[in-house]
């Protein structure tokens, strides 16, 4: 698979869809959760609808109740009971003209009430008030009757208003008066009726129908949830007539004010949803077909004393709530798309960015693997790839050192175990010479001084080759440190007590500087003799009156040791050599150049580095890392 392909993939399946099926879960569940505040808002709206329109049916029932108890009504009562009695004459008239008067006006100030009508226990009409104005008597040439209509209710319908409560207002369906029908179907509200009650008895009956105009306002300025339409039906199951009776329908055009004259059925709306599930439950919610839209309802009633109620619904169009959500979904979908065509062109460029370093560092190591030791990558490209190319220089940097420090130690090697043979060889000869140039400076008789002063430069001669031999022994026969516990200051205290003689023969001053108490595991001697071979390099390159720095400290877990001299330091094509074997930079004779080699050695045996650089001093600083626990091997014993 290309690196292309490779990247396009990654980058789709590990990251964008993740993303977009995250993204679409919690869009579904933030939907979930809207849906459910939808339905508790309009179920809050609901109840706040209905108790605004009991608000305003309590209060008209209250006005109508003080209606029936004004002086002017009490006055008429006198009149109504003559009447029923039989007796008429021309007062009666007057003082149906003048409570007439009296209701209009009450109509023109206060809105809301269609028809106020007094009427006897016979169902008469005795006044009737319309849109504020008074109907006037029949006349037939004189006033005759004190009806303005006279009704032939049915004994059921007389029955009724006979036993209804004193002093409350009820509500009754009345036959419709062709007065005031207009063609129209009827009221969308029963009529309130109050008794005119005198001593105790019927007399009359104030009736009231309803405009709905008020009713209307209450539902107008009612707040529609999410654009939610609003439905209320009668269910009246005395009344077959009136039973599912729409009464208000924002959809249909349908108001308490505004009635067509063809009645619209609640069991014929919305394949009857509504008439079923509130028959079943007389609170709740249902969907529509296809989860189309979702209707809420509540089932009150407006009248007290009648087993009348009012369903009041809305319904709430589920497209216009979910409407955000799609949007975000098809927002999603859109970007999707767009992130696929950034993730094509994002993996072309990466592949192109990852793949032409990588190629070229496979190049580079073939190459490199064939001979070419000199070839370098250059850094470039992302991070890692910098990483990898910075890890081949470094590998291909260390191979040439590493493989310089196999050579060093093969030629090193080699060089011991010449120098062994040799040692044995020449130290007999050696041996032999001393003892022989010993005895022939006993014979030689006095005066004879030239003769002494060469056995005596024999003997010199051989006393050096003696201590040359004896170097190159120590050289070969380097072997394991033998490890103690060693108090650092007694023991750089006791290394420079040695060389105090050497540095003042010089004139050279030895500062030690040692921080803290610190012990090391190691071994004592050779340990002594590297930084006796340190410092004595030191001395030997140091100034008169110079002076020789030992700084001893401990930095982490490791026992560092620094000596800084302030001589001519160390030339650039020296520090190569430094540690080679017989290498000296001292004049022939004064050197055997093993000193740093056995040193290197023996710090190498005690796990650490010996490093020599030049200082700002001009000089040479010579470092010496010693790890302070106890290496393996010797753990192991």
């Amino acid at each position: 698979m290309k690196l292309k392909t490779s990247i396009f993939l990654w980058v789709t399946f590990a990251t964008l869809l993740p993303l977009v099926f995250l993204v679409l879960v919690v869009t579904t569940y933030s939907e979930t959760r809207y849906q459910e505040d939808v339905a508790k808002q309009v179920t809050r709206s609901l109840n706040t609808i209905v108790a605004e329109i009991k608000r305003r049916l309590y209060y008209e029932r209250e006005i109508i109740l003080d209606l029936s108890r004004l002086q002017s009504v009490e006055n008429y009562k006198l009149v109504l009971d003559s009447i029923n009695k039989g007796n008429i004459n021309s007062r009666h008239f007057l003082a149906s003209r003048r409570l007439s008067r009296f209701l209009a006006s009450f109509q023109l100030a206060v809105p809301g009430f269609k028809t106020i009508r007094v009427i006897d226990k016979e169902t008469n009409t005795l006044i009737m008030i319309t849109d504020g104005k008074p109907v006037a008597l029949k006349q037939d040439g004189y006033e005759s009757s004190p009806f303005i209509e006279e009704d032939h209710s049915s004994t059921l319908i007389k029955n009724s208003l006979r036993i209804l409560p004193k002093n409350e207002v009820s509500f009754l369906l009345l036959p419709q008066r062709k007065i005031d029908s207009k063609g129209l179907r009827g009221t969308p509200m029963l009529n309130a009726v109050v008794p005119l009650v005198l001593n105790k008895l019927h007399v009359g009956y104030m009736v009231v129908s309803f405009t709905g105009n008020q009713i209307d306002g209450v539902l107008n300025h009612a707040q529609r949830i999410h654009r939610g339409s609003l439905i209320i039906a009668e269910l009246n199951p005395d009344n077959k007539e009136r039973n599912g009776l729409v009464l208000y329908d924002d959809l249909q055009g349908i108001s308490f004010s505004k009635q067509d004259s063809a009645p619209m059925r609640l069991q014929l709306m919305g394949g009857g949803r509504l008439w079923q599930a509130v028959h079943s439950k007389p609170d709740g919610d249902f969907y529509g077909p296809d989860k189309l839209y979702r209707t809420f309802y509540h089932d009150s009633s407006p009248y007290a004393n009648r087993l009348v109620s009012w369903v009041v619904a809305i319904r709430i169009d589920l497209n216009e709530v979910s409407a955000p959500f799609n949007q975000i979904r098809w927002g999603i979908i859109y970007m999707a798309m767009i992130a696929l065509l950034i993730s094509l062109f994002i993996a072309r460029v990466g592949a192109r960015k990852i793949s032409d370093p990588v190629i070229l560092m496979s190049k580079s190591i073939k190459e490199y693997a064939d001979g070419s030791k000199n070839i370098r990558v250059r850094s470039e490209g992302a991070e890692e790839i910098q990483q990898l190319e910075n890890s081949f220089n470094y590998m291909a940097n260390h191979a040439d050192k590493t493989q310089q420090m196999l050579l060093r130690s093969a030629k090193l090697a080699s060089l011991g175990q010449m120098a062994a043979g040799i040692g044995h060889e020449i130290n007999n000869p050696l041996n032999n010479i001393m003892s022989l140039a010993k005895l022939i400076l006993r014979t030689i008789p006095e005066g004879n001084e030239r003769l002494r002063l060469d056995i005596e430069s024999l003997r010199e001669e051989g006393e050096r080759a003696t201590k040359i031999v004896k170097g190159i022994l120590d050289f070969a026969r380097q072997v394991p440190p033998r490890y103690s516990l060693i108090d650092i200051t007694s023991w750089v205290e006791e290394t420079l007590h040695l060389l105090q003689q050497a540095a003042k023969t010089k004139h050279i001053n030895l500062v030690c500087e040692i921080s803290q108490d610190i012990s090391i595991n190691g071994d004592r001697g050779q340990l002594q003799q590297v930084l006796v071979n340190i410092i004595l390099n030191a001395i030997d390159v140091s100034k008169q009156d110079g002076d020789i720095i030992i700084r001893v400290l401990k930095e982490g877990e490791f026992l560092i040791i620094k000596v800084i001299d302030k001589g001519d330091g160390l030339p650039q094509e020296f520090s190569e050599k430094i540690f080679d074997p017989f290498f000296t930079t001292k004049d022939e004779g004064e050197g055997t150049g093993l000193g740093l080699s056995i040193s290197h050695g023996i710090i190498e045996h005690h796990s650490g580095k010996l490093v020599l650089e030049n200082n700002e001093l001009l000089g040479v600083t010579a470092t010496v890392t010693i790890p302070l626990n106890l290496p393996e091997v010797y753990q192991c014993r």
